[in-house]
């Protein structure tokens, strides 16, 4: 995410005395970046102490990147366990292992859209007990999806 520019994308919605508790200023990294950003702006010429502080901010999102999947995962098993709801696991990882677009386009297909427009055909003839199932399981394929995006 770093290297795709999320510290250029921070400074963009950077307020140095924002609340990052809500909203945009609440999505992962950025309360994290902004602590970043907040010292950067004291430290002049130090590119060391720069680093160290991007260090120590890249290592914040990864602890409360785990910290927030640790969540989600639990609250989907009480989900599983106690209200007895199927969830279906849809993983994109592979897919964006794909030399070409192409390649990566038909694997998308297959892999991720074709199981979900099944999954949605499905749900679509069922019962309305089953809504919830579907909104549980594209947020559990959601995060995973993302978890295949963060290149630190």
């Amino acid at each position: 995410m770093v290297n795709a520019g999320l510290v250029d994308e921070v400074r963009q919605i950077f307020i140095p005395d924002a609340y990052y508790t809500k909203g945009i200023l609440w999505s992962i990294g950025v309360p994290e970046m902004a602590r970043y950003l907040k010292e950067e702006k004291n430290i002049y010429g130090h590119d060391e102490s720069k680093k160290m502080i991007l260090q120590a901010s890249i290592s914040s999102i990864k602890r409360n990147t785990r910290i927030l999947i640790c969540n989600e995962l639990d609250k989907i098993q009480q989900l599983i366990n106690k209200k007895m709801w199927s969830v279906h696991h849809i993983i994109a990882t592979d897919v964006f292992k794909e030399d070409t677009k192409e390649v990566l386009d038909e694997a998308w297909k297959n892999t991720v859209l074709q199981p979900c427009l099944d999954i949605l055909k499905r749900f679509l003839k069922n019962d309305d007990q089953n809504k919830s199932v579907l909104k549980l399981s594209l947020s559990l394929s959601c995060v995973i999806f993302s978890l295949g995006h963060f290149n630190f």
